[in-house]
């Protein structure tokens, strides 16, 4: 069996092009500035969330591939249908691997605050600032 080594198209250099209108930026991210450690776990938060959503969709969008070509494939009758459930399935892995790696980047960016956390909150907020915790005797 040989595979087709094509390569994908190449990448249109104007689509980043900000004065053509033409933006590939998640305006989720981009519009929170970095401007204070909440604006930080903001950005990581919602990092995190959109990369466990694309994850879903690339795992929903590998088992479509692989139903819709495990149908319409034309594979050898004699082994009725056999050789083509297996090379579906093989097309289809690549794209769980893909969802695999968006779910790795959100366990990364979860890993990123932590690693803020031990080695900036310190420098943030020195011991001799710490805030006495108050009971509070009226609620």
């Amino acid at each position: 069996m040989t595979e087709t080594t094509a390569a994908p198209p190449p990448l249109d250099p104007e689509l980043n092009d900000p004065r053509k209108g033409k933006s590939t930026r998640i305006p989720e991210l981009s519009t929170i500035e970095f401007q204070s450690t909440s604006a930080l776990k903001k950005w990581v938060e919602e990092s995190r969330r959109l990369s466990v959503n694309h994850s879903a969709e690339i795992e929903w969008g590998a088992e479509e591939i692989e139903a819709v070509l495990t149908i319409t494939g034309q594979g050898n009758p004699w082994l009725m249908g056999l050789d083509v459930k297996r090379r579906a399935r093989r097309i289809a892995k690549r794209a769980h691997r893909a969802a695999e790696l968006q779910r790795g980047s959100a366990a990364e960016l979860v890993k990123l605050w932590q690693e803020f956390l031990v080695q900036f909150a310190p420098a943030l907020n020195p011991q001799g600032e710490q805030r006495k915790k108050t009971f509070d005797f009226k609620s």
